[in-house]
């Protein structure tokens, strides 16, 4: 009995032997899963089949440069281009070559480097890029990452190229809870309630004393650039009427001083990038630009000046990808009795220190009524 048992323990431990060898190691399976042709379509339209995950690129978007910093995939950023160095210093791609902006980018560094591809704008470059690349093998893919209805399916995209797809889910549960909190309080405002608000360029108003408008709507009457609908998406109204042709590579529409003190605003928003940001640390430039405004332009005839309803934002944060944190300001500073337990400064701390893992520092709105 003690030999059948000891014949049949050995049958057994063979059978388990053999059908363990012929697995194949649970390593080499991931492997055959990854590089699989992928299809999609970008922002522009445009088609693709390419192996996924991509695992060098040059990204000519400062947009995506810092979406790819949010998935935890900024090594595979061979290269930047457009303002990336400039105005998301604090992304780090500093030791990286920098192919000059989009209406003079450096085509020979871009094919030197033979990245899997090249990500721009959808309206910038133009096709010029195309002509110079795909000859050598490279796809442009044209994501835009700063327009509210497209950023969230961009960022889902992102995250299936960069097989980064979980993270990607994660942010934007996080991104969707603020939106979430925005939308329920404006929801109910008023029509007769809504504020009128006039988006304007704080550069052109404070160099050249004009007038530059960042229209709410395009001419399709699709929602316009950032800085323009944020007005709409904060609960207000856009005290313009001008049309933004989103085919167009400027991002703002002039219009006379005649026009403004007809429209005569009651909130004035103003954006640009080259004032403040991350490494500015106190509001005395803004102050020094808000006087000499006030100074030397109309604005000090409009409704907005009379209360000080006139608010400076970073572009980075309204007009931008980070635009859900600033539209969340704007509106409160629109209706401040509606927010006046929420701190859109929280949910920036929040995303420079877990999502980008960098300290948040930088002074990225201002208002007189600070004061």
């Amino acid at each position: 009995m003690k030999k059948f048992l000891i014949i049949v323990v050995l049958f057994l431990l063979a059978v388990i032997f053999v059908a363990c060898s012929s697995e194949e190691p649970a390593e080499s399976q991931p492997e055959e899963e990854q590089n699989q042709p992928m299809t999609f379509e970008d922002t522009a339209g445009s088609e693709f089949t390419l192996s996924q995950p991509l695992e060098e690129v040059v990204v000519i978007n400062r947009n995506v440069a810092e979406a790819l910093s949010v998935l935890g995939v900024d090594d595979r950023v061979a290269a930047t281009g457009d303002t990336t160095l400039e105005n998301n210093a604090y992304l780090g791609y500093d030791d990286r070559p920098d192919v000059g902006r989009t209406s003079e980018v450096n085509l020979e560094k871009i094919i030197s480097l033979e990245p899997d591809a090249v990500i721009t704008y959808t309206n910038r470059p133009d096709d010029a890029l195309e002509k110079a690349l795909e000859p050598a093998g490279i796809p442009v893919i044209r994501l835009n990452h700063y327009l509210p209805e497209q950023m969230d399916e961009e960022m889902r995209l992102l995250g299936t190229l960069f097989d980064a797809e979980e993270r990607a889910e994660e942010f934007l549960e996080w991104k969707q809870n603020i939106e979430d909190q925005l939308d329920q309080r404006v929801s109910d405002i008023p029509k007769e309630e809504k504020r009128e608000v006039m988006a304007l360029s704080v550069g052109f108003l404070n160099s050249e004393g004009g007038y530059r408008i960042f229209p709410s709507e395009t001419t399709e009457g699709d929602p316009g650039v950032g800085e323009g609908y944020a007005t709409i998406m904060a609960g207000g109204k856009d005290a313009a009427d001008v049309k933004w042709d989103d085919s167009e590579e400027s991002t703002t529409v002039l219009v006379d001083e005649e026009y403004v003190l007809e429209r005569n605003p009651e909130v004035l928003t103003l954006h640009g990038t080259w004032l403040g940001g991350y490494d500015t640390q106190s509001d005395k430039e803004f102050w020094e630009v808000y006087e000499n405004i006030i100074e030397n332009t109309s604005v000090s005839r409009l409704k907005a000046f009379e209360q000080k309803d006139i608010f400076i934002y970073h572009t980075n944060f309204i007009g931008s990808d980070k635009r859900y944190i600033g539209v969340l300001q704007l509106a409160k500073d629109l209706y401040p009795d509606r927010f006046s337990d929420v701190e859109p400064e929280d949910y920036a701390r929040e995303y420079f220190e877990d999502w980008l893992g960098i300290d948040y520092s930088g002074t990225w709105m201002f208002s007189p009524k600070d004061e």
